[in-house]
């Protein structure tokens, strides 16, 4: 696949030069957060096979790690068990099978996840902190890839949706001021 040579060759410049290189040549069309992860695989290994195993046991880690988010999401409306059953069926998907290339699907799965956890703690209490931590794992999703410029919208909608499903609570959306600003 064209992504993996892409990114081993972006992750692979990273660990020798500190720049994200396509054949010593500047490209910025490319999320910068996947690179970065697995740019110790080819600083630690010198052999090509040894770096992309070693690449492909970081996503591997990395996209397991949707179970932790995905639990405590869980949490907020199951018991124990169950949130852990669900945080085992995070991990129980068909697209486990990109942990076997050098994709950003890898990373961006559990950060999507972790938006979305970062979302709701947000929509119970609105604190500044919370607001705060929603936009940067936004951030750190779109670093991850492009496409996640989508979710930036969804944010800013779900405050309106619950005031609107919850006509008591119009007034909340003054608490939303800090993610209001920042958008």
């Amino acid at each position: 696949m064209v992504d993996e040579l892409i990114y081993s060759e972006l992750a692979k410049s990273f660990a020798e030069t500190g720049r994200f290189l396509i054949r010593d040549e500047d490209y910025g069309a490319y999320g910068i957060v996947y690179p970065l992860l697995i740019a110790p695989a080819w600083r630690l290994f010198g052999a090509v096979p040894d770096a992309y195993a070693a690449a492909k046991t970081i996503g591997s880690v990395l996209m397991s790690l949707a179970a932790v988010p995905t639990y405590f999401l869980a949490r907020r409306v199951l018991p124990p068990l169950p949130s852990l059953f669900a945080a085992g069926l995070a991990v129980a998907l068909p697209s486990l099978m990109y942990t076997g290339t050098l994709m950003t699907e890898t990373v961006f799965y559990p950060l999507f996840v972790c938006v979305a956890l970062a979302l709701v703690l947000a929509l119970e209490r609105p604190t500044i902190w919370r607001q705060l931590i929603l936009l940067a794992v936004c951030l750190l999703a779109f670093l991850t890839r492009s496409q996640a410029i989508v979710l930036l919208p969804a944010v800013a909608i779900a405050p309106l949706l619950l005031a609107w499903l919850d006509r008591r609570r119009l007034r909340m959306l003054a608490d939303f001021r800090v993610l209001y600003g920042v958008l």
